[in-house]
């Protein structure tokens, strides 16, 4: 198994774990001006406040993209 397999198998168990899921949405919808504004959002079923991973994961120091 190689890296990914492992990230997105652990990824999963925590979904499962804490009974929460990943949603993507377009957080500026009917805004034509402000373009796409795409938004990561960990979603709870157990009364836990969701959070949005952009809060928590920076492009720039962990190895993502800007845009």
């Amino acid at each position: 198994m190689n890296q990914s397999q492992e990230f997105l198998r652990e990824l999963q168990r925590l979904l499962l774990q804490y009974n929460a899921n990943i949603t993507v949405d377009n957080h500026w919808t009917g805004y034509a001006e402000c373009g796409r504004d795409l938004r990561m959002t960990v979603n709870f079923s157990n009364g836990c406040e969701d959070f949005d991973l952009g809060d928590y994961v920076r492009w720039d120091s962990h190895g993502g993209r800007n845009g």
